[in-house]
C-alpha cells in the first residue's frame, strides 16, 4: 500500500506539494534579492548615468538651440537694417537719377527749340528767296510766253 500513497502524493504539479514548500519560498526569497542586488547595483547605476548624460545633452542641446536662434534674430535684424539702408540708398538714387533725367530732358529740349527756330528762320529765308526767284522765273516766263500767246491767239 505504500506504493499506492506515494503515487497518488507523487500524482501532480509539485509546486502544489506543500512537503517542499518550506524549500521553494526560501529559494524563492533568494533569487528575488539576488535580483534585487543586481538590479539594484548593476543596472540602476548604468542606467541613472545614461539618464544623466541624455538629460545633460539635451539641455546643451536646447542651450546651442536658443543661442542659434538668437543669432538668427540679430542677423535677421541687421539683414534687415541693411535692406533698409540698401532700398533708402536705391530710392535716393533714383530720385536723383529721376531729377537728372528731367534737367538733361529740359536742356536738350531748350538746345533743339533753339535749332528748330534757327532752321525756322533759315527756311523763311530760303522760303522769300525762293518766292522772289520764282517771281522773277514767272515775270520771265510770261514776257516770254506773252508774245507768242498773243501770236497763237490772233492769227
Amino acid at each position: 500500500m505504500a506504493s499506492t500513497s506515494e503515487k497518488s502524493s507523487s500524482i501532480g504539479m509539485p509546486q502544489l506539494d506543500f512537503s517542499n514548500f518550506d524549500n521553494q519560498a526560501f529559494w524563492l526569497l533568494i533569487f528575488l534579492f539576488l535580483v534585487f542586488l543586481v538590479i539594484r547595483v548593476l543596472v540602476m547605476p548604468r542606467m541613472e548615468e545614461t539618464l544623466t548624460n541624455r538629460s545633460k545633452i539635451i539641455e546643451e542641446d536646447i542651450q546651442e538651440a536658443e543661442e542659434f536662434r538668437d543669432k538668427a534674430v540679430e542677423i535677421e535684424k541687421t539683414l534687415n537694417d541693411e535692406i533698409e539702408t540698401a532700398r533708402n540708398k536705391a530710392n535716393e538714387i533714383l530720385r536723383n537719377c529721376k531729377e537728372e533725367i528731367k534737367k538733361n530732358t529740359k536742356e536738350a529740349l531748350a538746345e533743339i527749340d533753339i535749332k528748330i527756330e534757327e532752321l525756322v528762320k533759315i527756311s523763311e529765308k530760303n522760303v522769300v528767296s525762293l518766292k522772289s526767284e520764282a517771281k522773277k522765273e514767272v515775270n520771265s516766263l510770261s514776257k516770254k510766253l506773252a508774245p507768242e500767246i498773243v501770236k497763237a491767239l490772233i492769227p
